[in-house]
Formats: C-alpha cells, structure tokens, sequence
C-alpha cells in the first residue's frame, strides 16, 4: 500500500487477467509464514510474527468460492483478515479486515457494492470511511486482484524466465487499485531443511520505497521466502515453516 510502481520492464510483458491464472490447481489447507524484521541484513530480530493461514474451497451466495483466513500473532492477535474469492475469476468477493494498530475492522462487500465498519478498541475515523468508500467504488473500473493475499496469488501465475507481470492490485482500505509490475528475474535454490535443494523462480518488484524479492518453487508453485528491504525501514523476511501450524481462528 502507498507504492508508486516504476514502468513495467521491455519484452515479455503479460497484464495479468483471471484466464492466466492457475485457480485449478490452488493448493488448499493449513500453513504458516514466520515474518521478521531486522535492522540490517544480518543483525539481530527486532520483531517477529506469526502468520496462520488457510485457503479452501467453499460457496458463497450460492456460487463456488475461494476462502482465505489469516491471523497474525505476537503477543496477541495483531491482524486478522477473512476474504471470500470467487474461484473462476479470483475477484474479490468479500475482505474483512482487523489491524490491531487502527483498532477498527474494515468489511468491503463487493456483491453488495458497499463498505461498513465495526469498533474493536476505537471508531474508525469519517476520513477514512470516506476514503474507504470512495477507493471501493473505483475499484469496480476493471478487474484487479487482492494485494493483501498477493503470496497466494504467486503461486497461481504462469512463470517464464524474463517475465514481467502487471497486477492491477487493490489493498482494500490502503489506497486505489495500481497497476504493479513483477519481473521473473531467474533462477535459485533453497535447501529444505531435510538438505533437499528446492529449485525456484525469483519474482521481483522494486520502487523508490525498496525492493520485494520472492522465492516461489517451481514444482510445487509455493512462496517458500520473501524479502524486502527499504532504506526507511531496513529488513523484512516472510519463511514458510514445513509445518502445519493450524487454522486461524
């Protein structure tokens, strides 16, 4: 939320619509990312959380959907955040949303067209309502895919080395729908931790703010590792653990 994307790279430029991605094959349960955050590259954790997710198959007024949860933990629930997909298109159905840090949850209804709000610690301000209200509305101007669930949404596109991807993401309740390009830069491994070398795709995607780096295998189409780093804010890791660490709740 809040970048400014530079200008997609030449070449194999693909504008990213519901026919490219692999919704078929989406991977459904129960897993968990451990993010961290580090002043430098290798200084100490400053920060760690726990992100629980899940991804199935359901329905949702009447019709096949794609459910996704996510809570975040630390030392308590600092985010939570339940969207409904529909499962042909990937298009935003529903997205409710907590940050403990604003302290109010968000609920964009797309069927409905319409935004509402619930306090939690306090009032979401009529600023925001407002913004909230307005950015909703634009974002029916053509088809976008939801930021916030962008780690599920790399495992759905259709990789090729020197690829650039245009996603026009919207992060409901962080500004209006952008076009965002993510350019397939090569190649690399990852070690398990049982010692097997994981082949994966590099996706990039940098602007004056830094730079994300994901790591997503190539067999198995999961983001195994994310990095991010801004001069501002210094180090951001995203690790999927090997295990399953439960539904959130």
């Amino acid at each position: 939320p809040g970048r400014t994307p530079p200008k997609a790279l030449p070449g194999d430029t693909l504008r990213v619509r519901a026919s490219d991605l692999d919704i078929k094959n989406l991977q459904t349960g129960n897993y968990c990312y451990l993010i961290v955050r580090r002043k430098d590259k290798d200084s100490p954790a400053t920060s760690m959380i726990l992100a629980k997710m899940s991804v199935e198959r359901g329905t949702y007024h009447a019709r096949p959907a794609v459910i996704v949860r996510q809570q975040w933990d630390r030392d308590s629930v600092v985010h939570r955040a339940y969207t409904v997909f529909d499962a042909g298109t990937f298009a935003t159905l529903l997205h409710d949303t907590y940050w403990r840090a604003l302290g109010y949850a968000m609920v964009f209804d797309f069927d409905a067209k319409t935004f509402a709000s619930r306090t939690v610690l306090r009032a979401i301000p009529d600023s925001v309502r407002r913004s909230c209200e307005e950015e909703l509305a634009g974002s029916f101007d053509g088809y976008n895919l939801n930021w916030h669930d962008d780690l599920v949404i790399y495992s759905m596109l259709p990789y090729r080395e020197g690829r650039t991807f245009l996603i026009n993401y919207y992060d409901p309740g962080f500004g209006k729908p952008v076009m965002v390009p993510y350019t397939v830069t090569g190649s690399d491994g990852l070690v398990s931790r049982g010692g097997e070398k994981i082949d994966c795709w590099v996706l990039e995607h940098g602007d004056e703010n830094g730079v994300e780096k994901f790591w997503i295998a190539k067999k198995t189409k999961e983001v195994l590792k994310e990095e991010d780093h801004g001069e501002k804010w210094g180090y951001r890791y995203k690790y999927k653990l090997g295990v399953d660490g439960g539904a959130p709740m």
